[in-house]
């Protein structure tokens, strides 16, 4: 298939790439498909990382992808044998293509509000305001892909419902804390440039510092305690 034919596919009904999920079919998508999802990130980590200059662009760059695909790598088999658990079988083929739709489709949606982010740090936005504009953006962009993937699981069983609801809780989870492992996106104002950052707390206890912050109560702002890798030492 034509990867511009893909890409109006992909965006107007994913589920129907979703639904042709044997073996022939994900040998033969997969390939573009990857590349919509990780162009699109891409290009708003691209976006993400300007305000803190050309090198955070490509750790940016190369992080978002990393982003969209650890996840599904480390819950799918998970979210596989929990689905057969609950009495519902999904081929791992439709599970695959599936969530290679999904995250085409998030990709594309990634490229596009790519635009929209760089323009308010373009214009040296509050961190803690950009942070969060981040991580809104990027949760509304995942969305189709978690979509996309629970109508993937075949109707019938009692507990559909809950291999559904398990596969959302499971990819929401892992996606937030590697998000946090990875942080994708702008520096802090006085910090050093670094591929990965010191692990510190949790993404739930990190948003809620950067929330009161972003609000001025710096009382308890979140900082790294300069261990792990990357690790800065400040006067």
């Amino acid at each position: 298939m034509h990867l511009l034919t893909l890409t109006t596919q992909v965006l107007r009904d994913p589920d129907a790439v979703a639904g042709s999920g044997d073996d022939h079919a994900l040998a033969r998508l997969a390939p573009p498909l990857l590349v919509l999802a990780v162009g699109g990130a891409a290009v708003l980590g691209l976006a993400v990382g300007a305000s803190a200059g050309p090198l955070q662009s490509v750790y940016a760059a190369v992080k978002l992808p990393a982003l969209f695909l650890v996840p599904p790598l480390v819950v799918l088999p998970l979210v596989h044998t929990f689905a057969e658990a609950c009495g519902v079988s999904v081929p791992w083929s439709r599970l695959g293509i599936a969530t290679l739709a999904g995250l085409a489709r998030s990709g594309l949606l990634a490229a596009a509000a790519a635009p929209v982010l760089w323009l308010p740090f373009s214009l040296d936005a509050e961190y803690h305001l950009a942070v969060l504009a981040f991580v809104a953006t990027f949760g509304l962009v995942a969305l189709p892909a978690l979509a996309t993937l629970s109508r993937a699981v075949p109707t019938g069983g009692r507990l559909r419902w809950v291999a559904v609801l398990g596969t959302l809780a499971m990819l929401g989870l892992v996606t937030a804390q590697t998000g946090w492992l990875l942080r994708p996106f702008v520096a802090r104002p006085a910090g050093v440039v670094a591929f990965l950052r010191p692990v510190e707390s949790d993404i739930f206890s990190a948003i809620g510092a950067t929330t009161r912050s972003a609000t001025g109560d710096y009382d308890d702002d979140w900082q790294p305690r300069g261990s792990g890798l990357n690790r800065t030492v400040r006067e």
